[in-house]
């Protein structure tokens, strides 16, 4: 009679690289199995690495290759695992909202930078589409006197932001809105920033399937030029600003001179700027309006 013994943590990771590897590449692979099997049996890579010889419950085997198959039909990570860091938070993250990127942190320090030229003792932020709350829950979470209002049209967003808002303990702090860009807000806004869908329609085809597939196509896309968004709030600025506001929107990396000429278009009396993220690529346009 033969005896079945249970697999070992080194096993199962093999199986797992096996599985990933033809889509992604072994060093990819052998991240993200380890990662995902880390986050099944809760503990550390490194505690992991450590015990690759120790056998794993059938439970923790079959809730691992679970994930494992998701991630090889593409599914990304974040999703699976159901948090992302950004700016030093832990993110809640699921289907309901864009996954966070690194790129996006920028918009963050830009706009740290410019509170401290805002005169105002208790500057009012505006963050829309707010998605997971990322922007606005860092920008409160560094800062002390500042008014936030977090918009979104969606309400499933809202209430993943309303999560990490009450997991941060900054939900005291945080207005949330379920409104249009910046419709209903009466307060006037020294601050604003953006990062709104500004994929153009005929790139959706062609973006990756994590995206293509995975993500909100409402976060994600954006008009005939990408801009359609990006256009409407750029029209409602001149109502919501404050004397002197300043305007933070990420942005494709191709489309910062539509953008400026938008901004000059639709706002002709502002000072715009191209700021570009660390692989020297424009992302973020800073907009100053004085009045």
């Amino acid at each position: 009679m033969l005896i079945s013994h249970p697999e070992t943590v080194q096993e199962v990771l093999v199986s797992a690289v096996r599985a990933l590897g033809a889509r992604n590449g072994y060093a990819a692979a052998r991240l993200e199995a380890e990662i995902l099997l880390a986050h099944t049996l809760n503990i550390s890579r490194a505690l992991l690495l450590a015990r690759l010889g120790e056998p794993i419950s059938s439970a923790n085997a079959a809730q691992f290759a679970g994930m494992v198959a998701r991630r090889a039909q593409h599914e990304p990570l974040a999703y699976i695992l159901g948090h992302q860091e950004f700016y030093g938070l832990d993110f809640i993250v699921d289907r309901r909202v864009l996954i966070p990127r690194p790129e996006t942190e920028h918009v963050v320090e830009l706009a740290l930078d410019a509170l401290k030229k805002i005169a105002h003792p208790e500057p009012v932020i505006a963050d829309v589409g707010t998605g997971s709350g990322a922007i606005a829950l860092a920008l409160v979470h560094k800062t002390t006197q500042t008014k936030i209002y977090a918009t979104d049209v969606s309400p499933d967003a809202l209430a993943v932001a309303q999560l990490n808002a009450a997991r941060f303990r900054l939900s005291e702090r945080v207005e949330f809105r379920n409104t249009d860009l910046l419709e209903g807000i009466t307060t006037p806004l020294d601050l604003i920033t953006a990062n709104l869908p500004y994929i153009p329609l005929e790139r959706s085809s062609r973006l990756p399937r994590e995206i293509r597939a995975y993500e909100p196509r409402v976060a994600t896309i954006a008009g005939l030029d990408g801009l359609s968004v990006i256009r409407r709030l750029l029209q409602q600025v001149e109502s919501h600003a404050a004397r002197a506001c300043f305007i933070f929107l990420e942005i494709s990396e191709e489309q910062g001179d539509a953008v400026k000429d938008l901004v000059n278009a639709v706002l002709p009396h502002a000072q715009v700027q191209i700021h570009r993220d660390l692989e020297q690529l424009d992302r973020v346009v800073e907009i100053q309006l004085t009045r």
